[in-house]
C-alpha cells in the first residue's frame, strides 16, 4: 500500500523537516503552502518541527514573519499562519557552518522530544547541491538515530557525466533508499492515475501496444516565456528544461510493462526498462526552435532574442520535438513524439495516444474514407481528464460519420486536486519513493539526449502564441499533431 492510501491513518513519527534555501522563491510558494495544507487539508499528523536553512542573517522571529507572509500570500488565514509557524518554525543562517547547524539540530530535537527523524530538502541552485551534501556527510548528518532523507530538485546534473558525478558524490554519504529526486509532475493525480487507466482497466491495457496502436504524442506545452529566469535558461534550453525529466517520465509511465506488484521498486524498475529500450537520439529525429515576437491572448509579447540577459547569439531552444522509438516486443514500430515548448497558444500536458484505423473502409465517399482512427486523449494540466473521440453516424439517410467524444473531468467528480508538492510531500515523510526518480532513471534519459544537448546549429524561429516551427510535424510522420 503506497503512502497516497494510508497517509491518512498511519501515525507519523515525529521529525524535522530542514529546509536548505528557506527564503528562496520556491519555499515561500510552494513548499511551505504546500507543507501547511498537508498538515490540514489531509489530517497528516502534526508532530514536525522546521528549520529554515539559508544566506540570510534572520533570527527566528524574522523568518517565522517572511513564512507567515508566504502562507497568508497563498490563501491562508493569517493569524492561523503565525500560530503554526510560531509553534513550528526556527532559523539557521548557513553562514554559521555545518557544525553549527549540526548543534543546532539537536538542541530542536532535545527540546521537542524528537527521536532524530529528518528530511533534508535540497530547495537550491544545482551548482550548491554538491557542497551542500559534502556539507551535510562532513559532521555525520547523513546518518542520525532515527531515519534521515535527502530531498533533491532538479536538474539532476545537465549531462550524463554532471548526473553520474553528482550521483557518485551523494552515494558517498547517502544510500539510495534515503535518496528522494523530486519531479513535481509525478506529483499530479493524472499522472499518478496513468497507473490505475492502465493496469485497472482490461479494456485499454488489452490494446496498448503495437497491434493496435499507430502512435503515442506527448505534448508539454507552456504559454509563458522565461519569466526572468534567462540566467538559468540560456543554459539549459527545453530539452534539459522539461523533455529530460517531464516528458520522460510521463512517456515511461505510458509505455511502462504492469509491475510485479504496486510498489516503489517494482514500478520504478519497470520505468527503466522503458529507458533502456530507447536508441540514442539523432539530430534528424529532433526539431528545435526558438520563439519571436507575436501574440498570445491578443498580448503582443517580445522574441526570446529580446528578453533581458539572453545573447544576441544564442542558440538555445525554447521549443524542441523529438521522435522516440522503443525497441521491445510491446512497441517496436510505433512512434513516441514529444513536444515541449514555451510561448504556445495554451497551457497544456497531454498523451494522445491514435489507435488504428480499420483495415478495410466501409464508409467511404466518392472523395475519401469517411473513418477516423480512434484517439484517447489524457489531459494531465489543466483541466484534468480523459476524452475518447470516436465515429458515430449522423442521424439520417445513408452513412455519414462525425467524430464525437466521452469525456470525464475529474474536477466533476472529485472536485479540487491535491497540489503536487503536497502528495510529494507525504510521500517523503511517510518514506514512499515511487513517485521519485531513481539514480538509474537520471542517467538513462541523459543517455538517450545525449546527441542533442548541444547542437550548434541556430534553432528555426517560430512566432510566440503557435504551435512551434512547421517542420516538426515531419516527426509525426504525416499525421499532425493531436489535440482535441
Amino acid at each position: 500500500m503506497t503512502a497516497r492510501a494510508w497517509a491518512d491513518t498511519v501515525p507519523i513519527e515525529p521529525y524535522l523537516l530542514v529546509i536548505f534555501g528557506a527564503t528562496g522563491d520556491l519555499t515561500r510558494r510552494k513548499l511551505l503552502p504546500s507543507y501547511y495544507r498537508l498538515l490540514r487539508r489531509r489530517n497528516f499528523a502534526d508532530v514536525g518541527k522546521v528549520l529554515g536553512v539559508a544566506t540570510r542573517d534572520l533570527t527566528d522571529a524574522e523568518y517565522r514573519k517572511l513564512a507567515t507572509e508566504a502562507l497568508v500570500n497563498a490563501g491562508i488565514d493569517g493569524d492561523e499562519a503565525a500560530r503554526w509557524c510560531e509553534e513550528h518554525l526556527a532559523y539557521q543562517p548557513v553562514a554559521a557552518g555545518f557544525g553549527a547547524l549540526a548543534e543546532r539540530i539537536r538542541e530542536i530535537e532535545g527540546d521537542g522530544g524528537l527521536v532524530g527523524n529528518r528530511v533534508f530538502y535540497l530547495a537550491l541552485p544545482p551548482t550548491v547541491f554538491g557542497d551542500t551534501v559534502e556539507g551535510l556527510g562532513s559532521v555525520g548528518l547523513h546518518r542520525s538515530s532515527g531515519w534521515t532523507r535527502l530531498v533533491v530538485e532538479k536538474p539532476f546534473g545537465r549531462d550524463l557525466e554532471s548526473a553520474k558525478r553528482l550521483n557518485g558524490l551523494i552515494h558517498r554519504w547517502f544510500d539510495e533508499s534515503q535518496i528522494f529526486r523530486i519531479d513535481h509532475y509525478l506529483g499530479k493525480e493524472t499522472v499518478q492515475n496513468l497507473l490505475a487507466f492502465r493496469f485497472a482497466n482490461t479494456l485499454f491495457e488489452s490494446v496498448w501496444n503495437r497491434d493496435r496502436v499507430e502512435a503515442v504524442q506527448i505534448t508539454v506545452a507552456e504559454s509563458l516565456g522565461i519569466e526572468g529566469r534567462a540566467a538559468y535558461f540560456e543554459k539549459a534550453g527545453i530539452i534539459r528544461d522539461i523533455v529530460q525529466n517531464h516528458a520522460l517520465q510521463v512517456l515511461s509511465l505510458v509505455a511502462m510493462e504492469a509491475p510485479v506488484r504496486l510498489e516503489a521498486s517494482s514500478i520504478r524498475d519497470e520505468k527503466v526498462k522503458v529507458l533502456r529500450a530507447i536508441y540514442p537520439l539523432a539530430a534528424d529525429r529532433v526539431v528545435r526552435g526558438r520563439y519571436t515576437r507575436g501574440r498570445i491572448d491578443d498580448v503582443t509579447v517580445s522574441g526570446y532574442l529580446e528578453e533581458e540577459g539572453v545573447a544576441a547569439d544564442s542558440t538555445t531552444e525554447t521549443y524542441a520535438a523529438l521522435r522516440f522509438e522503443i525497441d521491445n516486443w510491446r512497441w517496436k514500430g510505433v512512434p513516441f513524439v514529444v513536444r515541449a515548448g514555451k510561448r504556445l497558444p495554451r497551457k497544456l500536458t497531454q498523451v494522445a495516444v491514435s489507435f488504428h484505423e480499420p483495415p478495410v473502409c466501409l464508409f467511404d465517399t466518392d472523395e475519401a474514407c469517411q473513418v477516423h482512427a480512434n484517439v484517447l486523449y489524457i489531459t494531465l494540466q489543466p483541466d484534468e481528464g480523459f476524452d475518447l473521440a470516436f465515429d458515430v453516424k449522423q442521424p439520417g439517410e445513408g452513412f455519414v460519420l462525425r467524430t464525437r467524444t466521452l469525456h470525464f473531468r475529474y474536477a466533476d467528480v472529485f472536485g479540487e486536486l491535491p497540489g503536487a508538492y503536497e502528495t510529494l510531500l507525504a510521500d517523503i515523510l511517510c518514506g514512499d519513493q515511487t513517485l521519485f526518480v531513481r539514480a538509474d532513471e537520471v542517467e538513462e534519459a541523459w543517455r538517450i539526449l545525449a546527441p542533442v544537448l548541444d547542437l550548434p546549429e541556430a534553432p528555426e524561429d517560430y512566432p510566440a502564441g503557435s504551435w512551434g516551427p512547421p517542420s516538426a510535424d515531419r516527426l509525426t510522420g504525416g499525421s499532425g499533431w493531436l489535440v482535441p
